[in-house]
């Protein structure tokens, strides 16, 4: 008997994990069978996915996924990051830059009164559905961060 390797094309930002074969598409996660009876075991804390977040003893599995606790401001930050690139607003994008500056300690150490500030201002921009929720959860974020 023959046993041949098996084919996995897998696309980008995808997570394969598991005995898998085929064509796997961009951003997406395939779990197949971890063991020799076809089961699929699961049993770390783990994230698994593009933008997938994990709290302490929890498993987020899939684009944007979430378990355990809060969002961490970085993936926060990451996800309003995309929002304002979709804006294509020079002045929504300069103000994030500002934000960003803030919050890596660019300017010197960060200061959550000016964090909180250009939050208020980039919330006075936000016009598309979710960025407004979005912005509160990373303002909270911010006064836990600090």
């Amino acid at each position: 008997m023959d046993i041949k390797p098996r084919k996995l094309k897998v696309g980008r930002d995808s997570v394969v994990m598991g005995n898998v074969t085929g064509d796997v598409g961009d951003g997406s996660v395939v779990i197949g069978p971890t063991d020799d009876r076809g089961n699929t075991i699961i049993d770390t804390p783990m994230a698994v996915g593009r933008g997938a977040a994990a709290g302490p003893g929890s498993i987020a599995i899939g684009a944007g996924a979430y378990a355990g606790g809060q969002p961490q401001l970085p993936y926060l930050v990451n996800q309003l990051s995309d929002a304002v690139a979709a804006t294509d607003d020079d002045a929504v994008a300069a103000k994030f830059n500002e934000l960003i500056a803030e919050l890596s300690g660019e300017n010197g150490k960060p200061d959550k009164e000016k964090a909180s500030t250009i939050m208020a201002q980039l919330r006075n921009f936000a016009t598309l559905n979710g960025v407004v929720s979005l912005i509160d959860r990373i303002q909270e974020q911010i006064t836990q961060y600090f």
